[in-house]
Order: structure tokens, then sequence, then C-alpha cells
């Protein structure tokens, strides 16, 4: 039986990894919600671009540009992933996820996170690319950088078919793991529309394609980082919280346990001091 010295040595301990786990889940509580914003802001943009493009290749604008055109060759992927661990199974989930995605149609990989970097060195697949070093909050300009070399070796051909795999946001307690395709852009899942007036495009349709293809498959990259974030510190916070439950259930059980030794060991010398009063009498 452990002596209450033990017992209450290892009821501070945990008190100590509580305090611990319960200030990584406020914190991740206050960057969830800034990242959540975020991604709800940036969801619209995204539609929007995806309906104006869409409209305009309606509209009978020459599709021939290269970002719209399929290419011979193989698919190549995105993979957004965390930097940190502690954060539940948001890492393992997506990893495994990318992973039985890449198998059924393997190709090159641009890394983002170093737990993305290092499952795929560990599966010894083709890395194209690494991004270990993002800052926390992501911004446009990432996924510019992130995203302009891969549409150089798509327009040279190096692979011809992209995809993004990332962990979409649904709620602080829902993630999903999801793949996106990116090139060639695909304007034929448009959704039913209301009649809608006519635009005229300025100096013209195809030049205003042109334009908007590229910052479309940016604007997928970098929706792609935010929602990868807010859905890391979503799990993080629920992982946190759950640690910080566990451990007031364990103080409880170890406390518990504190007070019944304790009381057997009073009971013990009370029992000691009647069978010596006894002896004396005898």
């Amino acid at each position: 039986m452990q002596s209450t010295r033990d017992i209450k040595r290892r009821i501070n301990s945990v008190k100590s990894t509580q305090q611990i786990t319960k200030a990584m889940e406020m914190v991740a509580a206050a960057k969830l919600r800034k990242a959540q914003a975020r991604v709800t802001s940036a969801r619209p943009y995204t539609a929007k671009l995806t309906e104006v493009i869409n409209r305009i290749v309606e509209r009978g604008a020459d599709s021939s540009h290269t970002l719209l055109e399929p290419k011979e060759g193989r698919t190549a992927y995105i993979v957004i992933a965390g930097n940190r661990g502690l954060a539940g199974a948001y890492n393992v989930t997506l990893l495994r996820f990318a992973r039985d995605q890449i198998a059924a149609d393997p190709g090159p990989v641009a890394v983002v996170g170093r737990k993305a970097r290092d499952f795929m060195r560990k599966l010894d697949m083709e890395i194209i690319a690494e991004y270990l070093n993002l800052a926390d909050e992501p911004s446009y300009q990432q996924a510019v950088t992130i995203m302009d070399p891969l549409l150089s070796y798509y327009e040279e051909g190096v692979f011809g078919r992209l995809n993004i795999i990332y962990t979409r946001f649904q709620s602080a307690l829902q993630q999903r793991p999801t793949m996106v395709p990116l090139l060639p852009v695909d304007v034929s899942k448009t959704e039913e529309r209301t009649a809608q007036a006519l635009y005229l495009y300025e100096p013209s349709p195809e030049t205003v394609l042109a334009s908007l293809l590229p910052r479309y498959v940016r604007s997928l990259v970098f929706q792609g980082l935010l929602e990868a974030r807010a859905s890391e510190e979503g799990s993080r916070m629920t992982a946190m919280k759950s640690a910080t439950d566990n451990a007031n259930e364990m103080i409880d059980s170890l406390t518990l346990s504190f007070n019944r030794v304790r009381q057997a060991a009073i009971t013990q010398e009370l029992l000691e001091v009647v069978n010596g009063a006894q002896a004396l009498e005898g």
C-alpha cells in the first residue's frame, strides 16, 4: 500500500500537469476563436470567385487556358498538417487519410508542416517541396509561396493533376479530412443557379479569366491553410480539455485513496494504543 506521502506527491504532480493542460486549453480556445472567424470570412470570397469563373466560362469565353486543360502525367498533392503535437488525433487522422488517397493514385507530395514531412519521409514518398516554418496565422502570401512553384511545375508538365489534402473545419468538436482538386481547374461542377444579369468584362472575358484562375487556385490553398489551422486548434482545445477533466478525475481518485490510507493509519494507531493499554492492565 502506498504511503500518504507518496499519494500526496502524486496529487501535487497531477495538479501541476492540470495547470499546464488548462492553460493550453485556454490558449487554444483563444486561437480557435480567431481562426474560426478567419475561416468564416474567407469562405464567401472563395465561393464568389468560383462563381465568377464559372459564369465567364458558361458565357462562352475561350476556355483554352493552360490551367483548365487536362494534362498527361502523375497526380501531385499538397498535404497540410501541423508542426506540433498535443492536438489529439488531428495529425494522425489527416495523415492516414492522405496516405490512403496517395496510395490509390501515387505521385509527388508538397508537404506543409513538420508532421506531414516526417510522416511522408517514413513512407518514402517523393517530396517535391517542404514548408515547415509558416507563421501560426496563415496569410495569403503563404498560399502564393506554396502554390506558385507548383503552378510552374504544372505548366512545365512535371505532373498532370494537383490535389490538396487538409482538414476541413466544421466545429471545435468535429473536423473532417478532405481532398480538393486544384489543377486542372474544374468548371463543370456548377451549382444550379437562378437567372443572373449579363456582365461585360474588360478588356475581355479571356483576359479576366486568365487573371482570375491563378488567384482562384491560390485562394483554395489559402482556404486550406485557414481550415487546417482552425481544425488543429479545435482539436488541441478538445484534447487539452479532456486531459484537464481526466486530471480532475485522477485527483479525486487519489484524494480518496489518500483519505483511506490516512484513515487506516489512524485506525492502526488507535488499535496499537488500545492494545498497549490492555497489555498494561493485564
